[in-house]
C-alpha cells in the first residue's frame, strides 16, 4: 500500500536505504492528549505485519515519535496487543536488538535496521493545522530531526496524517519546520531540499570551533580532527604542563560519529580502541550542548582539571597522536569487544541434588549439615542473593514447596549459626558469599533463562544500582522513566511491568543514596 523509494544516506558510505511515506487518515488531538491515535494504530499494525512476515521478521525495528505522549500511546497500544499475542511480544523484545519506542528527545545513540517514524502532529479534528511542532520550533530543532532520521540502517517508514503542503513556511521561521516539510516531500517521492535552506555548516564543526574558542580563552591549546586513522579525535586538548602530549580527547556525535556502521562501532568500538591507544576520552552530545552549553563546558573543564592533576602526581604514557595504521575491520573488532549486555554474566542457578524430606525431618538436628551444605552451594553460585530467593532455592532442593513459620525460622537460625554476611538494602536482606565485599562489588547479572531465570523481585538493589551506573556511563544521562526501561532491557527483562519497574526503581534510589548518581534540575539522572 505504499511505494518504496531508494536513496543514499550521505553520512554512510555506499549504503542504500529506503524511505517511504505512509499516509494515515486521522487527526492530531492538539487540545487534550496531544496524540494521534490513527498513526499509533497504524504503527502497531505494521509491527504485527513484520512479525508475521518471514522475510521481514529478521530485521530489527525501532519506533520514533515527535513527542512523549505519542510515544506513550504507541507503547500502551503495543502492550495491549502483546497480552493476546505472545508471538509478537517475543519477536519484539526477546532478541539481540529488541524493539525500542522513543521520541526525538531521547533517541540519540540508538540504531535499528528499520525505523517507523510517527509524526503525530497534523490537522486537528476540524482540519486546522497549527505551525507548532514541539522541539522542531526551537533553536536547533532541525538537528533533532536529523538525529531521528539517521537512526535507520536499511529502511524508514514515515507515518503521517500531515501532508507536506499543509506546512505553511510563511507562518514560521523555524528551520526545523522547514526541514520537516522537505523531509516529508522526499519521503513522498519528491526531491530532498539542499542543506542551504536549512543550514550548511556541519553542526559538529560549529560545536568543535566554539569549544576550541572557549578553551583558548581559558589558556588551553587544542586541535581538531587529530590523527589519520579510521577513528579520529574531534578535539585534542594539549597538556599545558607538557605541550608535547595531549591531555584529553573530546568526541562529538557529528559526521565522524555518523560514519560508523553500527551503534556498536560508535558507542563501544571507538571508545575502546582510543582508550587502548592511551587516550582519556570526554563525550559531548550535540543535543546536550544545544540545550545547555555552559553545563557541558563546565563538565569538560572539570574533567580537564582532574586529568591534569592526575598526570602531575603520576604521569602515565599518553599518546602523541593516533597511529597511522589501519584499525581492524568491523567484524573482527566487534568480536574482540564486549557490549554492555554480554559483558554482564548471565544469572546461573546452583545445581543442587534433590533430597526430598518432610517438614518434620527438616526440623531435626541431624538434617542441619545437609541444609547448611545446600546454603553454601547456593551462595557459591548465586551470591549476592536476596533472602527470599535463597530460602526458595534451598527449600525446593528438599522438595518443600510451602514454608511455614517453623521452617523459615529454622532456616534463619541456621544462617545465623553459619555467620553469613548480609546487607539490608531497599527493604530486603541480601546474602553474600565468603570473600565477597559488598562495598567493592561492581558486577551485575542478566536475568538468565529457563530454570536459572531470576525474577525481578529477586534483584538485589546494589546489583541493580551497578547496572544503572553501567548504563549511565554509556548514555551520559536519562530521564528516570527511560532509565528504568533501558536498565530492564540491559538486565534481560523484555517488558517493564510493575515488578520490574519497582525493582529497578529500588536500584536507582540505592544508587542515589550512595551518591553514585545524581538527579539534574531537568530531571535527568547522571553519574555523579
Amino acid at each position: 500500500f505504499y511505494e518504496n523509494r531508494l536513496y543514499t544516506f550521505p553520512s554512510a558510505a555506499d549504503r542504500e536505504s529506503r524511505v517511504s511515506l505512509v499516509q494515515v487518515d486521522g487527526f492530531f488531538d492538539r487540545g487534550r492528549t496531544r496524540q494521534n491515535r490513527a498513526e499509533a494504530e497504524a504503527v502497531v499494525r505494521e509491527l504485527q505485519r513484520r512479525c508475521r512476515d518471514s522475510r521481514l521478521r529478521g530485521q530489527s525495528v525501532g519506533v520514533v515519535t515527535f513527542n512523549l505522549p505519542q510515544q506513550n500511546l504507541i507503547d500502551d497500544l503495543l502492550t495491549e496487543v502483546c497480552r493476546t499475542d505472545p508471538a509478537l511480544e517475543a519477536w519484539a523484545y526477546e532478541r539481540e536488538d529488541p524493539l525500542f519506542i522513543k521520541n526525538l528527545e531521547n533517541v540519540q545513540g540508538d540504531e535499528r535496521d528499520v525505523i517507523l517514524f510517527s509524526v503525530g502532529y497534523g490537522p486537528d479534528v476540524d482540519g486546522k493545522v497549527f505551525m507548532n511542532f514541539g522541539p522542531l520550533n526551537q533553536e536547533g530543532g532541525w538537528r533533532r530531526l536529523n538525529v531521528a532520521v539517521t537512526r535507520a540502517r536499511q529502511e524508514m517508514m514515515v507515518f503521517s496524517t500531515l501532508q507536506p503542503e499543509q506546512i505553511d513556511l510563511s507562518r514560521t521561521s523555524a528551520r526545523g519546520v522547514a526541514a520537516l516539510r522537505a523531509f516529508l516531500e522526499y519521503a513522498r517521492g519528491g526531491r530532498l531540499e539542499t542543506a542551504a535552506s536549512i543550514g550548511t555548516a556541519s553542526p559538529d564543526s560549529c560545536i568543535a570551533a566554539e569549544i576550541c574558542r572557549r578553551l583558548a580563552a581559558l589558556g588551553y591549546e587544542s586541535q581538531t580532527m587529530v590523527g589519520r586513522s579510521a577513528y579520529r579525535i574531534d578535539i585534542g586538548i594539549l597538556n599545558p604542563d607538557d605541550p608535547s602530549r595531549y591531555l584529553l580527547g573530546v568526541l562529538l556525535d557529528g559526521s565522524a560519529y555518523a560514519q560508523a556502521r553500527t551503534t556498536r562501532d560508535r558507542e563501544i568500538a571507538q571508545i575502546a580502541v582510543l582508550q587502548g591507544l592511551g587516550w582519556e576520552i570526554h563525550r559531548i552530545w550535540t543535543m546536550d550542548w544545544w540545550n545547555n552549553c555552559e553545563k557541558e563546558m563546565q563538565a569538560l573543564l572539570t574533567h580537564i582539571e582532574s586529568r591534569r592533576a592526575a598526570l602531575l602526581t603520576a604521569p602515565p604514557e599518553a599518546p602523541a597522536e593516533i597511529p597511522d595504521e589501519q584499525l581492524p575491520d568491523h567484524p573482527k573488532l566487534a568480536a574482540a569487544l564486549p557490549d554492555p549486555v554480554s559483558a554482564a554474566s548471565a544469572y546461573q542457578a546452583a545445581e543442587l541434588p534433590e533430597t526430598p524430606i518432610d517438614a518434620d525431618t527438616w526440623l531435626l538436628p541431624q538434617t542441619a549439615p545437609l541444609i547448611m551444605k545446600a546454603v553454601e552451594a547456593v551462595l557459591k553460585a548465586e551470591a549476592p542473593i536476596c533472602e527470599g530467593l535463597l530460602f526458595r532455592r534451598v527449600l525446593q532442593s528438599f522438595g518443600i514447596s510451602r514454608a511455614g513459620a517453623r521452617i523459615q525460622g529454622r532456616m534463619a537460625q541456621l544462617l545465623q549459626r553459619m555467620d553469613i554476611s548480609f546487607t539490608c538494602e531497599g527493604g530486603q536482606k541480601t546474602y553474600w558469599a565468603k570473600g565477597q565485599a559488598p562495598e567493592a562489588y561492581e558486577g551485575f547479572r542478566t536475568a538468565g533463562s529457563g530454570d536459572s531465570r531470576r525474577e525481578a523481585r529477586d534483584l538485589p538493589p546494589r546489583e541493580t544500582a551497578n547496572a544503572v551506573c553501567a548504563l549511565l556511563k554509556e548514555q551520559i544521562g536519562l530521564p528516570r522513566e527511560d532509565l528504568i526501561r533501558e536498565t530492564a532491557r540491559l538486565l534481560g527483562y523484555a517488558r517493564s511491568g510493575s515488578l520490574v519497574t519497582a525493582a529497578i526503581a529500588s536500584g536507582i534510589d540505592f544508587a542515589l543514596q550512595q551518591g553514585r548518581i545524581c538527579e539534574q534540575q531537568d530531571g535527568y539522572l547522571t553519574l555523579k
